[in-house]
């Protein structure tokens, strides 16, 4: 049986870097690095080595180039991966108008490289 799409927006796969800072009850700051796994402009799908809990509210560094994308969200799933890993699915917090242009600009040239 398949699946219905519920998606909203066009999902890119990427392969980025990224930073991501959360407060924690017991040890309060806490930082990671993972690497994205894909991208829409709803939201980012993340592999890290640790498991997030749903309802987590992250800030995210997203490493995009030469430039740095910065965002803020709320763990949506989190789902065992391959070798240990995690997938940690992010949905953004409403983008500004800039967050926006320089995001899809990031997704419109990805996806351009991809095609070469």
């Amino acid at each position: 049986m398949e699946r219905e799409e519920r998606r909203r927006d066009p999902r890119y796969s990427t392969l980025n870097f990224v930073y991501f800072s959360f407060q924690d009850a017991e040890n309060g700051s806490m930082e990671f690095m993972g690497k994205t796994l894909d991208a829409s402009l709803r939201g980012v799908l993340i592999e890290v080595h640790i498991p997030l809990p749903v309802g987590q509210r992250l800030n995210l560094s997203v490493g995009a180039g030469a430039d740095i994308l910065e965002f803020s969200g709320e763990v949506v799933h989190c789902n065992d991966h391959v070798d240990d890993m995690f997938c940690a699915g992010i949905e953004f917090d409403p983008l500004s108008a800039d967050q926006k242009e320089r995001f899809v600009g990031f997704l419109t040239e990805y996806a351009a490289q991809k095609e070469e």
